[in-house]
């Protein structure tokens, strides 16, 4: 978590939040150790959730919202194998990472037994980041694969500006006034070939105030620079009651 996201929800309101710097872990040699590495930082992380559902002035795991860019939306979800009581509350995943995480052993990735409340966002699917779907609601930005605005020089520089545009969507949509509107669609043929055709009521948040009954598959758009939200796309913005 950057400074940029601390001061959005600074803005928004007082919270309590504790930063994990895993960033030892994600590179070699420790970022090949794929077996160990990223459970052991779930494993510290863990002894704080524990420690803070059995302290006087703590908070059950069922109040916390664990949010993880790329390695750390897994990591988040191996917290959960650690929590002996109670069940996370929220973990909310950015675009994670395809990378070690590509194959049946479903307990070492994100995925919805996790919390009560598993969002995922992706933004480099199916080539930095996972294809999923991850979450209880999983969003496909821009078709969840390539991201307005990150043509660069390179090859390698443009896929990681796919993956790593995740990280200011969110941080865009904890103080959005124009909200990142999404619609369900099955697949992203069909959200391309235009044929999942979306009621008013039928459109949900995605980012800070996603609701916490959503479920499947979700598609939006946004725009190449900042502000990315393109806010509400139907005839009138329905009431959303921000999530707790």
């Amino acid at each position: 978590m950057s400074s940029v996201s601390l001061t959005a929800y600074f803005t928004r309101g007082e919270y309590n939040i504790i930063i994990v710097d895993y960033s030892t872990l994600v590179v070699e040699p420790c970022l090949s150790q794929v077996e160990w590495a990223p459970r052991f930082c779930a494993e510290c992380i863990a002894q704080l959730v524990n420690y803070l559902a059995k302290h006087p002035k703590g908070t059950i795991p069922d109040k916390l919202h664990l949010l993880g860019y790329s390695v750390g939306a897994h990591i988040a979800g191996l917290v959960a194998n650690y929590v002996p009581k109670g069940k996370l509350g929220r973990i909310t995943g950015l675009d994670p990472t395809i990378v070690f995480y590509m194959g049946q052993n479903r307990s070492r990735d994100l995925d919805p037994s996790d919390a009560h409340f598993v969002d995922v966002i992706h933004t480099g699917a199916g080539i930095l980041g996972q294809w999923g779907p991850n979450g209880h609601v999983d969003y496909y930005v821009n078709g969840g694969t390539t991201q307005p605005g990150c043509i660069q020089d390179s090859i390698i520089k443009t896929l990681s500006c796919d993956h790593t545009k995740v990280t200011p969507y969110y941080i865009e949509s904890i103080n959005s006034k124009t909200g990142f509107w999404a619609s369900p669609c099955s697949s992203q043929v069909l959200y391309f070939l235009n044929w999942c055709p979306a009621q008013d009521e039928d459109y949900i948040l995605m980012g800070e105030d996603a609701p916490h009954s959503a479920r499947g598959l979700y598609y939006l758009t946004t725009n190449a620079r900042k502000p990315y939200a393109k806010g509400f796309p139907g005839r009138k913005k329905p009431n959303q009651v921000r999530s707790t």
